[in-house]
């Protein structure tokens, strides 16, 4: 063997061994990032159960918010740049491996204004992301940046269902990137180690699932936009599941409250057993309510119809018109429509129980004649708006 063969296979060795280091090197990360499926499903596993099993009939949502995502991050490389500097070095650069995938988190605080627009802002560490360079002769050119930073989001929202949404953001962030580069001492690695503070911007898409009404979580797709390894620009696009707590607070019951309607009920059935048939009169039975945004019936609703279902089998000379109401939230035109259907599934739902479809007339009143005053319509589940998402019972004895 000469000597020509023996360097270069000293080289070809060296490249296999700076190789290996580099799969060694990315597969190292801090005990946090190992931790944060384990942390994510703990959290999860805890919050399922008290989210659930918390009494909301009083809650009411003040807007504010918290949460923290966890994902994989994927970095985009200037490779092509990489081969360019070292090529006018004067190095042969045979090729460049990279490791762009990574580990990142972000936490944040939010504040919603109203059912379709919120603001987002907190701090995100995308992780770190390799690169290493194989030239003859061989330089040992390697690399790693940093990024993290703070960010400041407009988040657009589009309800689909009262539980379901898709979001889209956009946003600002200030970015601190650590670059550290080494090699054997052939290339100067001096102008690459600077570290970087700078404004970038970032947008994204989610969905959020209301696992409560106070428990959200989400799955985000977001991009980053950088300054890369080399001083370039570049982006980062990160993949997360997330948890988001919202706050609100639960008011409490008084005695001053109105007077249980099981008691409204009774009254109305004793009146319509003794009125004078000579004298038509029109009675009120308990009204129900809704939840936001459906016009379908909840447990709770259908157990009222029932016993209004009962008191109308007695009383079969009474006619019933059935008005159907909402909240303020939205605009006229589609409460109206949503007024309109609630008193119709309420119709529907007393003929299935054997009451004549004869004895009902529906009318839809939308917004309009509130059982109280919204201050605040953006809130969507305040006492008031439970309050007027509702349908009504006028019944008419003859």
């Amino acid at each position: 063997m000469n000597s020509y063969q023996a360097t270069r296979n000293e080289q070809v060795i060296g490249q296999q061994s700076t190789a290996l280091n580099l799969s060694s090197t990315t597969q190292t990360h801090t005990p946090f990032f190992r931790f944060k499926p384990l942390v994510l499903s703990v959290f999860t596993v805890l919050m399922l159960p008290a989210a659930h099993a918390m009494d909301y009939s009083n809650f009411k949502e003040n807007g504010w918010s918290v949460g923290m995502n966890l994902g994989k991050s994927v970095a985009r490389i200037e490779q092509d740049t990489i081969h360019t500097d070292l090529e006018n070095l004067g190095f042969n650069v045979d090729s460049v491996l990279e490791d762009s995938r990574s580990e990142g988190y972000k936490i944040f605080v939010g504040y919603k204004f109203n059912p379709y627009l919120a603001v987002e802002g907190g701090y995100f560490n995308i992780g770190g992301f390799h690169a290493l360079a194989n030239t003859t002769p061989v330089t040992d050119f390697r690399g790693k940046t940093k990024l993290l930073g703070w960010n400041l989001d407009l988040v657009g929202i589009m309800p689909f269902t009262e539980d379901f949404s898709g979001f889209a953001r956009i946003g600002v962030t200030q970015n601190d990137t650590s670059n550290s580069y080494s090699s054997n001492g052939l290339v100067d690695v001096t102008g690459y180690n600077e570290d970087g503070s700078y404004t970038k911007n970032k947008y994204g898409l989610g969905l959020q699932y209301n696992i409560s009404p106070i428990l959200s979580v989400r799955l985000e797709a977001e991009r980053y936009r950088l300054d890369d390894l080399i001083a370039h620009s570049g982006n980062i696009d990160m993949y997360s599941l997330g948890l988001m707590l919202r706050f609100g607070e639960t008011e409490p019951t008084y005695a001053a409250t109105p007077a249980p309607e099981p008691v409204r009920r009774t009254e109305a059935v004793a009146v319509a057993q003794t009125v004078v048939a000579s004298e038509p009169r029109v009675l009120e039975l308990e009204d129900v309510h809704f939840n936001f945004d459906t016009s379908e019936l909840n447990n709770e609703t259908k157990t009222i119809l029932r016993e209004h279902v009962q008191t109308l089998k007695a009383n079969p000379q009474a006619r019933v018109r059935i008005a159907g109401y909402t909240s303020a939230s939205g605009t006229a035109e589609y409460n109206q429509a949503l007024s309109e259907r609630r008193a119709q599934s309420i119709k529907a739902f007393l003929i299935l129980e054997g009451v004549d479809a004869n004895r009902f007339k529906t009318i839809g009143f939308g917004q309009r004649n509130p059982a109280e005053y919204e201050a605040n319509p953006e809130v969507l589940r305040s006492d008031a708006a439970k309050a007027n998402m509702r349908g009504l019972f006028e019944i008419i004895v003859e």
